[in-house]
Parts: structure tokens; C-alpha cells; sequence
């Protein structure tokens, strides 16, 4: 269980404070909940209960610097995949950034741009749920590597989307 001020990472909104813990009546029961804040949108607060599997499952503590530095290391040889069926591929990529390993999340990313890559050959461009699940595990990475290492988002977003490019 978090504690009041804990900073962890929410796989659905992104780096997020406890602000408290509160118990409240719902549905005739009591349940804890944690009140989270986004660290970069303060007046958004959001209701998730304690212990809820699903809650718990989109719930991780953030990486330390060390951790974070060795991922960034490895990013060049993280692998990409692709799944060519739109719906199965649209649901991978939903579970992964669910998931919330930071690791299959670039693996994610990667694979994304190397095929818009690949698509800009045929003067085509991405599905739209691609480019939105980009968009979603970008946010998760760099926010949460900009928080840990105190860099500025942007200019760390410029330098880690550098290192996930692929071009064959």
C-alpha cells in the first residue's frame, strides 16, 4: 500500500502524488482510496480505490535514476515487433502501457516509429490508434524519466526519441 505523498507511476494518467488516503461509503461498504494528483496537471485529482486488483495492477512505485539511466543504455538494443492485425495489435499495445514495464513500453515505441518509418516510403502514414498509443507510452517514459532525472521533458523527449528511432 502507498503512503500520503508517495510520487508512483499510474499507467492511465501518468506520474501522480498521493495526496491522502481517505475512506469513503460506496456501494454500502467502506474502502480506502487513494486521492491522486498529476504532478504536471495539480488541479485534476483523481479517486482510485486501495485495493481493487484491476487499480492495483496500473499502480508501480516510479524507477530510481540508476534504474532509468540503464534502461535509456539498453534502448538501442531493445527489439521491435509488429502485429499486422489492427485489432490484435491495438489491444497489445493497450495491455503494455497498462502493463506498465518501462522496457516493453520502448519496445512499443520503437516498433511504432520504425513502421511509420516504413510507411513514409509509400507516402502512407499511421493508424490513428497507433499514433495514439505512441502518444500514451511516450508520455509515460518521458514523464517519468524527466521526474526522476530532473531534466526538462522537452529536451529529454528530443534525446530518447533519437535513440528510438529505427530506419532500416
Amino acid at each position: 500500500m502507498y503512503k500520503q505523498g508517495d510520487v508512483l507511476l499510474y499507467t492511465v494518467y501518468g506520474i501522480c502524488r498521493v495526496r491522502e488516503i481517505i475512506n469513503m461509503n460506496f456501494n454500502g461498504s467502506n474502502n480506502d482510496f487513494y486521492v491522486l494528483v498529476p504532478i504536471n496537471e495539480s488541479k485534476t485529482e483523481l479517486t482510485v480505490p486501495v485495493n481493487n486488483p484491476l487499480t492495483s495492477s496500473r499502480l508501480h512505485p516510479i524507477l530510481n535514476a540508476e534504474e532509468i539511466k540503464k534502461i535509456i543504455s539498453e534502448i538501442p538494443n531493445i527489439d521491435t515487433f509488429w502485429i499486422d492485425n489492427d485489432n490484435e495489435r491495438k489491444k497489445e499495445f493497450s495491455d503494455i502501457i497498462k502493463l506498465g514495464d518501462r522496457s516493453k513500453t520502448i519496445s512499443l515505441i520503437k516498433s511504432i516509429k520504425k513502421h511509420q518509418y516504413s510507411l513514409k516510403d509509400k507516402n502512407r502514414k499511421l493508424h490513428s490508434s497507433d499514433e495514439q498509443s505512441m502518444r500514451d507510452a511516450e508520455k509515460l517514459i518521458f514523464d517519468e524519466f524527466s521526474y526522476v532525472l530532473n531534466k526538462n521533458r522537452f529536451d529529454l523527449a528530443l534525446e530518447l526519441d533519437d535513440m528510438m528511432s529505427v530506419k532500416e
